[in-house]
């Protein structure tokens, strides 16, 4: 009985078109796992690939903007050297009176105001003493604006006033001279008494609540 049905089968005409079916459909439950496979490790290379020519690139790119990196922070720190906050306070005062001395002046008066806060926007103006309440406000941003009042009083000779206000105009701090008053002083004016109100500006960033 196990014969009866390998006799039929190789007496039968159709023997060779079995044969070929068969051993296609074997070849094709063979090969359909690495076919997957195949596609699935061709997709990985390719994702391997761009990931290799991001970081070719990125590293072609890295001295040039490690460059622009330091450019920004010197920068940054030098418009930092620029600003007074609490932390450099007393260092500006320092070298304010060092630079009045210099003048051959005589400081009769020197109050620094404690900050005055306010949002900081694109485009603002330090000089403005608040946000706008009417027309486009721009966009905010994470800093805020401090602005201190210098109130200085100051005699000495019109030369040596004209020359500290002079060296005034030569630093590099943000500061603006809201007011300047010039007045006389002793029976020939030869001594002159200056007065005058600076606002130092700074911005702090804000923290997050």
């Amino acid at each position: 009985m196990i014969e009866s049905p390998i006799r039929k089968f190789c007496e039968s005409s159709r023997r060779k078109l079995i044969v070929v079916i068969v051993t296609a459909a074997t070849g094709l439950l063979v090969l359909i796992p690495l076919v997957d496979e195949y596609f699935d490790a061709r997709d990985k290379y390719t994702a391997l690939a761009d990931e290799l020519d991001n970081a070719r690139h990125t590293a072609r790119a890295l001295p040039e903007l490690e460059e622009h990196v330091v450019q920004i922070t010197g920068k940054l720190t030098e418009m930092e050297g620029r600003t007074v906050t609490a932390r450099t306070v007393s260092r500006y005062r320092s070298q304010l009176v060092e630079l009045i001395r210099d003048a051959d002046c005589r400081v009769r008066r020197f109050d620094v105001s404690l900050p005055a806060l306010r949002p900081w926007h694109q485009n603002d103006d330090p000089r403005r003493q608040a946000v706008p309440q009417t027309g486009a406000i721009a966009e905010k941003t994470p800093f805020a604006l401090e602005r201190r009042s210098v109130t200085l009083l100051v005699d000495g000779t019109i030369d040596n006033v004209q020359n500290l206000l002079e060296q005034l105009h030569k630093d590099k701090t943000f500061a603006y001279p809201s007011r300047v008053d010039l007045h006389t002083n002793g029976q020939r004016g030869s001594s002159v008494t200056l007065e005058m109100e600076m606002w130092l500006f700074a911005l702090e960033r804000q923290t997050a609540t």
